[in-house]
């Protein structure tokens, strides 16, 4: 079986508008925004669209200082990607059309997905 292209095209804050205004002007629908933290403590966003059955990605990396454009004014149903992204993540969302400033969730600390795992003992995972 043949396995379809899913390009991912890596973008700087700055041109993230520029993008996304291109995707919906060809008629591309946002499938999901998706943020990682990763092992240096900065965090990639996957800004995912489709058309007749073909994913496109955008990616963004970024540290918690750096400011990103919301695509809300583009897609205005990204509100809730962007407020979870921010809130769970602590990634700096500016412009979001609906912004729930931190409450979208309750949590018991800020920013839960972005602080780093324990190391986990391997012996421990062996039942020992």
């Amino acid at each position: 079986m043949a396995t379809e292209e899913q390009p991912i095209k890596k973008v700087e804050p700055g041109g993230l508008l520029a993008d996304v205004a291109l995707f919906y002007t060809q008629g591309y629908r946002l499938v999901h925004i998706c943020c990682t933290r990763l092992a240096d403590d900065s965090f990639e966003l996957t800004y995912a669209f489709d058309k007749e059955f073909k994913l496109h990605n955008l990616r963004i990396t970024v540290n918690r200082e750096t400011e990103i454009p919301s695509i809300t004014q583009v897609y205005g149903g990204a509100f809730l990607y962007e407020n979870e992204i921010n809130e769970l993540f602590g990634v700096n969302i500016k412009g979001i059309n609906l912004d729930f400033g931190g409450h979208l969730y309750k949590k018991k600390i800020a920013f839960p997905f972005s602080m780093k795992m324990a190391k986990v003992d391997a012996t421990c995972l062996k039942g020992q």
